[in-house]
């Protein structure tokens, strides 16, 4: 593909999206470095290439495929390694749907570059979006462009089903099968003959996570499950999901998700049990 960009702001909708893309854009070769505040939220699928991202004085290697954000009143300093180019599709939306982008889940603030790991996809996808928008009526397929831009950032999101890298997926499944038991990724890194720093990379660049953060995140998860599926005691939930106790699972609870496990319950049990 060649490149294109395309103004769809312009264009009124018919079937109007909570979040309408303004602007897309390919570059096939990029290599000039972008040093600004954007008054804008966008997305960069950098799709292949490396370089450097800089945001609140932290320097983010970008290895591709990769997304990098860029936020409303941030500023940023990147571009491809010097004597290179990168390929990118970017993403653009005004500012008035960052509340939006947070209630999605688009918007990871202490984590503006994150790996693609269903790059098929997300390549597919961007095949759809250039080919809207060379369409000569756009007006016809801005609906269209809109859904796509969507379903572009969650491909880069989700991943794809089973992990590329096989420790990874086979100390999730374990995890898993017993989320009431402690882990110690120091010795489960040992057990794979690698360090714990290894793991920690290559977890990282699987998931998007820590390991540490990637089990809290499962645990909370079964444990909204449990509350709203069953009539489990908070104690036998916290027990279950690997918590050393109510107190401290109720506390860990409404930290991340702004509610206690008694109201969580009200508001979501099923009526079925």
């Amino acid at each position: 593909m060649d490149l294109i960009t395309m103004h769809w702001a312009a264009y009124p909708r018919q079937f109007p999206s909570s979040i309408p893309v303004q602007n897309t854009g390919y570059f096939p070769a990029k290599t000039s470095w972008i040093d600004l505040a954007f008054p804008s939220c966008n997305f960069s699928l950098i799709l292949s290439g490396t370089g450097e991202f800089h945001r609140k004085g932290a320097r983010h290697e970008v290895l591709a495929p990769c997304v990098i954000t860029q936020w409303p009143g941030e500023h940023v300093h990147y571009g491809p390694a010097p004597g290179s180019t990168w390929e990118e599709f970017y993403l653009i939306y005004g500012p008035e749907h960052m509340a939006a982008f947070r209630r999605m889940g688009f918007v990871h603030t202490p984590r503006p570059v994150w790996p693609i790991r269903n790059l098929g996809e997300v390549r597919l996808q961007v095949d759809k979006l250039g080919a809207l928008m060379k369409s000569p009526e756009p007006e016809t397929e801005v609906d269209r462009a809109d859904r796509a831009c969507e379903r572009l950032v969650l491909e880069t999101l989700v991943g794809p089903g089973p992990t590329d890298d096989t420790v990874v997926e086979k100390i999730i499944r374990h995890l898993k099968k017993d989320l009431a038991q402690p882990c110690d990724f120091g010795a489960v890194a040992r057990r794979h003959g690698m360090s714990a720093s290894t793991l920690r990379r290559r977890w990282f660049e699987t998931t998007g996570e820590s390991p540490g953060r990637y089990l809290l995140n499962l645990r909370i998860r079964q444990a909204c499950r449990l509350l709203a599926e069953t009539r489990l005691s908070i104690g036998e939930i916290a027990a279950q999901t690997g918590f050393e106790d109510a107190m401290y699972f109720s506390r860990r609870f409404r930290i991340e998700t702004h509610t206690t496990p008694s109201d969580y319950r009200r508001r979501n049990a099923s009526g079925m049990h």
